[in-house]
């Protein structure tokens, strides 16, 4: 009877075990695998895939509970979140039965709104209330961007800036935590200049609002308006980033005045019909090809034109105005919503303590950062959903629903 009970015990032991550890597994899976894509409606990143493996399995539990199954998913926010997804599925079915999108361009706008839901779904259900594991989800992301630049090359040959640059500020960033403030800002500060002299501007750019609203919490008398000063200084530093991409890298194939071009593209289109996009991947369509081939002459008048395959493959780096562009206001009010979060999070981590808050800032910062001037298509989608489940751990944290005990 004693051995019975014994076996019990520790099989009992086991599952729990085994249940504590999965959630951590698939989140570092996903984080990891998210670095590499397969070719399945256009390219989708290998841990969305794990994703959509766990996505069933939160609807069953959602079902059985006659609710979303964890307290993160109670949130306000969340579900608001989850039915802007949805408005913007409708957005985007209605766009592209509109202007009668290609099969192949509808599957691949589809797909793509269908994983950001499968994917905000799936994290916010492995990761729940634990900080630590959306740590090591980041983490494992952002070192499996580094392993592929390392099997296949980085972007562009650009190490700093697609290869090891935001593994390493990231990384740093992290395990700064626990240190003082003053430690803590001055490595952000090194973090920045490095990657000004490193051609990341970006990144520099980044880091240096991430010292100053760091700082800013302990800033009094006089270094209170110049950290203000400073943060200005930073924001401005990111907005002639956005800007100088009219004049940087003129022969540099996907270079920044093709960006300014699909950007200026994707704006006219939306106001031009602000209420019904202009579909799927719309740059490949003849008139909008021609649109951005306009804008792009006009910015440098040794280009040409696009091929047709070109214009298949051409991606707005912008994910609020590719979103507006593609569905209309349907189609981008996730994204104007998410913008707000980010907002509302940046101003909390100003004011109260969280865990690794220089991490969580980098993660709200390169949000907003991203929101306005990068793609909204392969792991992107994932870093999007992460940047939300950070966001929705800092009202969960003010709240007093997490532990007090953690190293800032």
């Amino acid at each position: 009877m004693n051995v019975a009970a014994t076996r019990l015990t520790a099989r009992s032991h086991l599952l729990s075990t085994f249940r504590k550890a999965l959630p951590n597994v698939l989140c570092i899976a996903c984080g990891l695998l998210s670095g590499f894509t397969i070719s399945f409606v256009g390219q989708i990143p290998v841990g969305e895939l794990v994703l959509a493996a766990v996505f069933p399995w939160v609807l069953i539990r959602s079902v059985v509970n006659k609710g979303w199954p964890t307290r993160m998913q109670q949130l306000k926010w969340y579900k608001i979140l989850v039915v802007l997804v949805g408005m913007m599925a409708i957005g985007y079915v209605v766009s592209d039965l509109y202007r009668g999108t290609s099969s192949q361009n509808l599957a691949r706008g589809w797909a793509r709104v269908g994983f950001l839901a499968i994917d905000l779904v799936s994290f916010a259900y492995l990761i729940d209330g634990s900080w630590g594991r959306l740590q090591a989800t980041i983490l494992a992301l952002f070192a499996g961007n580094t392993l592929n630049a390392i099997v296949a090359g980085p972007l562009y040959g650009l190490w700093w800036e697609f290869g090891f640059g935001y593994t390493l500020s990231v990384s740093v960033l992290f395990l700064c935590a626990g240190r003082s403030a003053l430690v803590q800002t001055v490595t952000a500060i090194v973090l920045a200049a490095a990657s000004f002299v490193l051609g990341g501007r970006s990144l520099g750019g980044i880091c240096l609002l991430v010292a100053v609203l760091y700082g800013l919490r302990y800033a009094h008398g006089i270094f209170r308006p110049m950290a203000i000063f400073i943060a200005l200084g930073a924001l401005a530093i990111l907005l002639f980033e956005a800007n100088d991409v009219v004049l940087q890298n003129l022969g540099k194939e996907g270079s920044s005045l093709e960006r300014q071009s699909m950007i200026e593209t994707a704006g006219e289109a939306f106001i031009s019909s602000p209420f019904i996009g202009q579909g799927s991947w719309f740059t490949s369509s003849g008139s909008m090809l021609a649109l951005l081939e306009e804008n792009r002459r006009r910015l440098d008048p040794r280009f040409q034109h696009y091929t047709e395959d070109d214009g298949r493959q051409l991606s707005i780096h912008s994910q609020l105005l590719v979103a507006l562009a593609e569905g209309g206001i349907l189609g981008g009010i996730f994204f104007i919503f998410y913008g707000l979060l980010l907002l509302k999070t940046l101003h909390s981590l100003t004011r109260i303590p969280v865990p690794h808050r220089a991490f969580v800032l980098y993660v709200v910062i390169a949000g907003l950062w991203n929101l306005c001037m990068s793609p909204f298509s392969g792991v992107a989608r994932s870093e999007i959903c992460l940047a939300v489940i950070a966001c929705l751990l800092v009202i969960m944290q003010r709240a007093g629903e997490l532990s007090e005990t953690y190293i800032e």
